[in-house]
């Protein structure tokens, strides 16, 4: 992919005159990336309801697509931590040619595990799918292989438009990703000579081409933006520097993308295993969609937070935005429209939507815990010390484990000991970023 390094004349804004609306300009267009992408799988499985036997091939695709996340994880890190490495002086090159190694590095063992017998360990004894299930998993999973390389130069290439403040482009290329999934999953899908599953992961593929296709269209005409030096741009200079600095985020994708297997994990061994990883399927789908947005908060977090006064600015949007968002949250806990939502929009029976209440209730406040995680991973990969984010990834494993076993002892119910579990693993996981983040009296 020839991306040309040539840009426009950099633009130099104040960075310690930013304003709560030139937050909320920039950071709208990366919630509706979030946003928009949490929809990707629903299209998916209205497309793949299409087929004949539609049951299996939805349990198919969902069992590769959830063991592709999980394999590819690391890649994920890599789009913090361009936007940290990005200099602004035009040249970046050898941040496409680090996130290249990285996608091949995982590309490479993804297709060791993907045609070997691995595949079916990974698919049978890890995630516990039966035989027939997994077989037909089988080829998505191999089609998924292409999804490191081209997430890791999409994601370098977004990081480089966040920098430059051109978020608006990475929403429109978000866009036209969702469009052609749509377009390829009900016209396309039909007419390839593969199962459905692995039909509908050729055109999560394909779409994510045409969202890489405007990514390099958009990066060519988006001028540079001069936000100072920070420590994370010296850690990013070396090709050594650049594996210490990303290596702990890794660690915190990986156990980040595990987090809802294990819980789901403890949930199965409760007194009624299908009514509580039910209601935690339900819970887990609301909790993301409200959370998923402001997890992108560290992207604007790295990008905007070039000094002490523009983070406090930063921080104070979290409590000013998502805040009010979460009080309006709790107080559609106790209104008629929650059970129309759940009961009429969801389709749950009257038993699981009162089974999901109460956990829901207890974490209304995950989208403000969300937003202020992020805004701590933000500043500290800014500073360069994506040591203490891994820590965070590890205490919220340990903390889920602990408390799980607990909560079995305890003989506490699947739905409710899954809200607990998920409300557990953000808010330990914040508990350690706000005690060791140097700006934690700011926020």
């Amino acid at each position: 992919m020839n991306t040309s390094e040539r840009a426009p004349e950099a633009i130099s804004p104040p960075a310690d005159k930013l304003k709560l609306r030139e937050i909320l300009v920039f950071f709208l267009p990366l919630a509706a990336t979030s946003t928009m992408m949490s929809v990707s799988v629903p299209i998916i499985h209205a497309g793949l309801t299409r087929f004949p036997d539609a049951k299996l091939n939805l349990a198919a695709f969902s069992l590769a697509f959830v063991l592709g996340i999980f394999l590819e994880s690391p890649v994920f890190a890599l789009q913090q931590a361009t936007i940290a490495w990005y200099s602004g002086r035009g040249k970046y090159r050898h941040l496409l040619g680090f996130a290249t190694l990285v996608g091949t590095i995982v590309l490479t063992y993804q297709v060791a595990i993907a045609f070997s017998p691995l595949v079916m360990w990974f698919l049978q004894d890890l995630l516990g799918a039966e035989a027939y299930i997994a077989e037909r998993a089988v080829d998505a999973v191999r089609i998924a292989v292409v999804f490191p390389f081209l997430i890791a130069l999409r994601s370098a290439m977004q990081s480089i438009l966040i920098s430059r403040r051109n978020t608006s482009a990475v929403g429109w290329g978000t866009l036209f990703r969702l469009i052609a999934l749509g377009l390829s999953v009900f016209f396309l899908a039909p007419r390839l000579p593969v199962n459905p599953p692995a039909a509908a992961m050729v055109c999560l593929a394909l779409a994510v081409c045409v969202e890489m296709v405007y990514v390099v269209f958009a990066l060519r005409r988006t001028p540079e933006v001069d936000f100072g030096r920070s420590p994370a741009h010296s850690a990013g200079e070396t090709l050594r520097g650049r594996w210490r600095f990303i290596a702990p985020m890794m660690v915190m994708m990986a156990l980040g993308t595990s987090t809802n297997l294990i819980i789901s994990g403890f949930v199965g061994r409760t007194p009624d295993p299908e009514t509580g990883l039910a209601a935690f399927g339900v819970i887990g789908s609301l909790v993301w969609f409200l959370a998923s947005p402001f997890l992108r908060y560290s992207s604007a977090t790295i990008a905007l937070g070039a000094s002490r006064e523009t983070r406090r600015v930063l921080a104070a949007f979290v409590w000013k935005a998502v805040g009010v968002l979460c009080l309006l949250l709790a107080l559609l806990h106790f209104t008629p429209i929650w059970w129309w939502l759940l009961q009429d929009v969801q389709g749950l029976t009257p038993e699981l939507a009162q089974k999901v209440r109460l956990p829901l209730i207890l974490l209304t406040m995950q989208p403000l815990v969300a937003a202020f995680l992020a805004y701590h991973q933000g500043v500290l990969t800014r500073a360069a010390k994506t040591g203490i984010i891994g820590m965070g990834g590890v205490l919220r494993v340990v903390s889920i484990v602990a408390a799980g076993y607990l909560g079995l002892a305890m003989g506490i119910d699947g739905a409710l000991l899954g809200g607990i579990l998920l409300g557990l693993a953000f808010a330990s996981e914040l508990l350690v970023l706000m005690l060791l983040n140097p700006d934690r009296h700011q926020a």
